[in-house]
Protein backbone atom coordinates (compact mmCIF):
# COMPACT_ATOMS: atom_id res chain seq x y z
CA UNK A 1 0.00 0.00 0.00
CA UNK A 2 1.63 3.26 -1.13
CA UNK A 3 1.69 6.48 0.93
CA UNK A 4 -0.95 8.22 -1.18
CA UNK A 5 -3.41 5.36 -0.66
CA UNK A 6 -2.64 5.30 3.06
CA UNK A 7 -3.36 9.04 3.32
CA UNK A 8 -6.60 8.80 1.33
CA UNK A 9 -7.93 5.96 3.50
CA UNK A 10 -6.88 7.69 6.74
CA UNK A 11 -8.57 10.92 5.60
CA UNK A 12 -11.82 9.39 4.34
CA UNK A 13 -12.21 7.37 7.53
CA UNK A 14 -10.93 10.06 9.86
CA UNK A 15 -12.50 9.82 13.35
CA UNK A 16 -14.37 13.09 12.76
CA UNK A 17 -16.22 11.68 9.73
CA UNK A 18 -16.76 8.25 11.31
CA UNK A 19 -18.19 9.83 14.48
CA UNK A 20 -20.60 11.96 12.43
CA UNK A 21 -21.70 8.79 10.60
CA UNK A 22 -22.21 7.01 13.94
CA UNK A 23 -24.31 9.87 15.27
CA UNK A 24 -26.44 9.93 12.12
CA UNK A 25 -26.96 6.15 12.31
CA UNK A 26 -27.96 6.44 15.96
CA UNK A 27 -30.85 8.71 14.96
CA UNK A 28 -31.71 6.73 11.83
CA UNK A 29 -31.76 3.21 13.29
CA UNK A 30 -33.34 3.50 16.72
CA UNK A 31 -37.12 4.01 16.39
CA UNK A 32 -37.50 6.32 19.41
CA UNK A 33 -34.97 8.71 17.88
CA UNK A 34 -36.11 8.34 14.28
CA UNK A 35 -39.55 9.52 15.39
CA UNK A 36 -38.20 12.86 16.64
CA UNK A 37 -39.05 15.97 14.67
CA UNK A 38 -36.49 17.38 12.26
CA UNK A 39 -36.02 20.41 14.51
CA UNK A 40 -35.37 18.24 17.57
CA UNK A 41 -32.87 16.07 15.70
CA UNK A 42 -31.10 19.11 14.28
CA UNK A 43 -30.84 20.79 17.68
CA UNK A 44 -29.51 17.70 19.45
CA UNK A 45 -27.06 16.86 16.67
CA UNK A 46 -25.98 20.50 16.52
CA UNK A 47 -25.12 20.53 20.21
CA UNK A 48 -23.19 17.25 20.01
CA UNK A 49 -21.28 18.11 16.82
CA UNK A 50 -20.44 21.63 18.04
CA UNK A 51 -19.03 20.44 21.37
CA UNK A 52 -17.43 17.12 20.42
CA UNK A 53 -16.17 17.86 16.89
CA UNK A 54 -16.09 21.58 16.07
CA UNK A 55 -14.60 22.70 19.41
CA UNK A 56 -11.75 20.13 19.43
CA UNK A 57 -11.07 20.87 15.74
CA UNK A 58 -10.73 24.58 16.54
CA UNK A 59 -8.33 23.73 19.36
CA UNK A 60 -6.19 21.68 16.96
CA UNK A 61 -6.27 24.53 14.41
CA UNK A 62 -5.12 27.06 17.02
CA UNK A 63 -2.37 24.71 18.20
CA UNK A 64 -1.22 24.30 14.60
CA UNK A 65 -1.24 28.05 13.93
CA UNK A 66 0.80 28.66 17.07
CA UNK A 67 3.21 25.83 16.17
CA UNK A 68 2.28 23.81 19.24
CA UNK A 69 1.66 20.77 17.04
CA UNK A 70 3.53 19.70 13.91
CA UNK A 71 0.44 18.44 12.07
CA UNK A 72 -3.33 18.39 12.41
CA UNK A 73 -2.94 14.59 12.31
CA UNK A 74 -1.36 14.83 15.80
CA UNK A 75 1.34 12.38 14.80
CA UNK A 76 3.42 12.83 17.96
CA UNK A 77 2.24 11.44 21.28
CA UNK A 78 2.86 14.66 23.23
CA UNK A 79 0.62 16.62 20.82
CA UNK A 80 -2.51 14.69 21.80
CA UNK A 81 -2.96 15.99 25.34
CA UNK A 82 -5.02 19.18 24.84
CA UNK A 83 -7.12 18.10 21.82
CA UNK A 84 -8.30 14.97 23.63
CA UNK A 85 -8.85 16.87 26.87
CA UNK A 86 -11.16 19.33 25.06
CA UNK A 87 -12.89 16.46 23.24
CA UNK A 88 -13.58 14.74 26.57
CA UNK A 89 -14.91 18.00 28.03
CA UNK A 90 -17.10 18.39 24.94
CA UNK A 91 -18.69 14.98 25.47
CA UNK A 92 -19.18 15.60 29.19
CA UNK A 93 -20.72 19.05 28.63
CA UNK A 94 -22.98 17.66 25.87
CA UNK A 95 -24.16 14.99 28.31
CA UNK A 96 -24.84 17.63 30.96
CA UNK A 97 -26.78 19.96 28.65
CA UNK A 98 -28.86 17.27 26.97
CA UNK A 99 -29.56 15.50 30.25
CA UNK A 100 -30.93 18.81 31.60
CA UNK A 101 -33.03 19.08 28.44
CA UNK A 102 -34.53 15.64 29.07
CA UNK A 103 -33.48 13.91 25.85
CA UNK A 104 -33.74 10.16 25.24
CA UNK A 105 -31.65 7.86 27.43
CA UNK A 106 -30.19 6.35 24.24
CA UNK A 107 -28.53 9.66 23.37
CA UNK A 108 -27.25 10.08 26.92
CA UNK A 109 -25.79 6.58 26.92
CA UNK A 110 -24.14 7.26 23.56
CA UNK A 111 -22.53 10.40 24.99
CA UNK A 112 -21.50 8.53 28.14
CA UNK A 113 -19.84 5.86 25.99
CA UNK A 114 -18.12 8.57 23.96
CA UNK A 115 -16.93 10.26 27.16
CA UNK A 116 -15.55 6.96 28.44
CA UNK A 117 -13.72 6.30 25.17
CA UNK A 118 -12.15 9.75 24.90
CA UNK A 119 -11.15 9.91 28.58
CA UNK A 120 -9.47 6.50 28.26
CA UNK A 121 -7.69 7.63 25.07
CA UNK A 122 -6.56 10.86 26.77
CA UNK A 123 -5.13 8.92 29.72
CA UNK A 124 -3.51 6.19 27.62
CA UNK A 125 -2.04 8.77 25.23
CA UNK A 126 0.18 10.05 28.01
CA UNK A 127 2.37 7.00 27.53
CA UNK A 128 1.11 4.98 24.53
CA UNK A 129 -0.21 5.94 21.08
CA UNK A 130 -3.50 4.04 20.96
CA UNK A 131 -5.29 4.30 17.60
CA UNK A 132 -8.14 6.82 17.53
CA UNK A 133 -9.02 5.82 13.96
CA UNK A 134 -9.65 2.26 15.08
CA UNK A 135 -11.51 3.37 18.21
CA UNK A 136 -14.01 5.26 16.05
CA UNK A 137 -14.41 2.32 13.66
CA UNK A 138 -14.88 -0.05 16.61
CA UNK A 139 -17.58 2.22 18.04
CA UNK A 140 -19.36 2.34 14.67
CA UNK A 141 -19.31 -1.45 14.37
CA UNK A 142 -20.58 -1.87 17.92
CA UNK A 143 -23.44 0.54 17.22
CA UNK A 144 -24.48 -1.49 14.16
CA UNK A 145 -24.28 -4.78 16.07
CA UNK A 146 -26.51 -3.42 18.84
CA UNK A 147 -28.96 -1.86 16.37
CA UNK A 148 -29.14 -5.17 14.49
CA UNK A 149 -30.15 -6.89 17.74
CA UNK A 150 -32.44 -4.35 19.38
CA UNK A 151 -34.24 -2.90 16.38
CA UNK A 152 -34.61 -6.20 14.48
CA UNK A 153 -33.36 -4.50 11.33
CA UNK A 154 -31.13 -6.75 9.23
CA UNK A 155 -27.83 -4.90 9.22
CA UNK A 156 -25.57 -7.87 8.44
CA UNK A 157 -24.36 -6.39 5.15
CA UNK A 158 -23.57 -3.09 6.86
CA UNK A 159 -21.74 -4.93 9.63
CA UNK A 160 -19.70 -6.86 7.07
CA UNK A 161 -18.81 -3.64 5.23
CA UNK A 162 -17.65 -1.95 8.44
CA UNK A 163 -15.52 -5.00 9.32
CA UNK A 164 -13.86 -4.71 5.90
CA UNK A 165 -13.36 -0.97 6.46
CA UNK A 166 -11.79 -1.73 9.84
CA UNK A 167 -9.29 -4.03 8.15
CA UNK A 168 -8.59 -1.43 5.48
CA UNK A 169 -8.08 1.42 7.96
CA UNK A 170 -5.99 -0.74 10.26
CA UNK A 171 -3.77 -1.77 7.37
CA UNK A 172 -3.37 1.83 6.20
CA UNK A 173 -2.41 3.04 9.67
CA UNK A 174 -0.02 0.13 10.15
CA UNK A 175 1.73 0.54 6.79
CA UNK A 176 1.97 4.29 7.41
CA UNK A 177 3.81 3.38 10.62
CA UNK A 178 1.36 5.52 12.57
CA UNK A 179 0.62 2.62 14.93
CA UNK A 180 1.74 -0.90 15.66
CA UNK A 181 -0.70 -3.82 15.70
CA UNK A 182 -1.33 -3.81 19.50
CA UNK A 183 -2.19 -0.09 19.34
CA UNK A 184 -4.62 -0.71 16.49
CA UNK A 185 -6.30 -3.65 18.24
CA UNK A 186 -6.48 -1.78 21.53
CA UNK A 187 -8.13 1.21 19.87
CA UNK A 188 -10.68 -1.00 18.14
CA UNK A 189 -11.45 -2.91 21.36
CA UNK A 190 -11.84 0.31 23.35
CA UNK A 191 -14.27 1.86 20.87
CA UNK A 192 -16.28 -1.33 20.42
CA UNK A 193 -16.35 -2.16 24.12
CA UNK A 194 -17.38 1.30 25.30
CA UNK A 195 -20.43 1.43 23.05
CA UNK A 196 -21.35 -2.21 23.62
CA UNK A 197 -21.15 -2.03 27.41
CA UNK A 198 -22.78 1.38 27.91
CA UNK A 199 -25.37 1.65 25.15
Amino acid sequence: MNKKTQLIISTIFHPIFVNIASLWLLFALFPSLAALTYQAKSTIMGVIISLTIVLPSLVVAVLKLTNQVSSIQLTHLKERKWPFAFTALGYIFSFYLLNKAGVSIIILKYLLAGSLTVVCIAIISNFWKISVHMASIGALLSLLVLANYYTHVDLRIGIAIVILIAGLVGSARHFAEAHNIPQLLAGFALGFGSIYLVL
